[in-house]
Parts: C-alpha cells; structure tokens; sequence
C-alpha cells in the first residue's frame, strides 16, 4: 500500500477526544503527548516507555492541517485511539520502515521502530502502510497509519 497524502489523524477506529493547552511550542498532529505537572499537553520525553497513546490532532474548525505546528499555550485537539484502532503517527526521519514494523516512543513526541530500541521494547502500534519507493530510512519525519496494540 503507497502512502497517501494523509489529511487526518484518525484513520479507523473508536477514539477518545478531549482537548488541553499547549505547554510547550512545536507540538504537531500526530506527536505522542503527555501531560506534565501543570496538566498541559507537551510531547513525550522518555524514550522506550509505557504511556497512554495520546496523540495529537488537528484542529480543522481553526483550519489547521496535519503539518500545523501549535504554539505555546495554544488549545490543542488530541486523541486516545483504542486497542485496534488506526491513527496516523509521525515516524522520526532516520528510521527504516516497513509494513509490520513495531512502533515505540522515540522521546520527543515522534515514534520510532522497536528494532532502533535500546533497552526497552514496550510497543505502542504496528505499521500498516509502506513507503513508496523507500528502500531506505526515512529522509523526513513521516506521517503513517498505525493500528493500536
């Protein structure tokens, strides 16, 4: 399967949607978040380690798209897609991807696959789409459909 231009975040699936403010700049559609202490949204720090996939959406009644970056202290659209749903998350450029490929946090929002992993392998989703034409790691952050495990 090619990867198509995607133009949402969820894909398939049952999602829980809430909304938080932003506590940090540069959070996009597609990041793995978290909450810190102050209960703002910021990306997810910790490399390799269990966490609620909550993934950051867009906000298409302010006409942001998928490449939209939030601003500090902006309110922020996420999601927590459930077990075997499929979301559309960003793939951290360096990584070699195929269809199978398990995901985990790569500690700065991005994911990146479990075989980059050095200690832990605790696996947020699986990958369901290639990349066209890509036979070699990825040359940008890439957004791509993965099913919750």
């Amino acid at each position: 399967m090619a990867l198509a231009t995607h133009r949402t975040i969820e894909n398939r699936g049952e999602f829980i949607r809430e909304e938080y403010v932003a506590g940090a700049a540069s959070i996009k559609p597609g990041y793995l978040l978290k909450l810190n202490s102050s209960g703002n949204a910021v990306v997810h720090s910790t490399a390799e380690t269990l966490t609620p996939l909550m993934i950051g959406n867009l906000d298409s009644l302010q006409g942001s798209i998928v490449t939209t970056a939030y601003t500090n202290a902006a309110s922020i659209p996420v999601c927590f897609p459930s077990k075997g749903s499929v979301v559309n998350v960003v793939v951290e450029s360096g990584e070699s991807v195929s269809i199978g490929s398990k995901l985990c946090s790569a500690g700065n929002g991005k994911f990146m696959v479990v075989e980059s992993a050095t200690s832990g392998t605790l696996n947020a989703g699986t990958l369901l789409e290639a990349i066209e034409g890509q036979s070699a790691a990825l040359s940008a952050d890439t957004l791509v459909a993965c099913r919750v495990l």
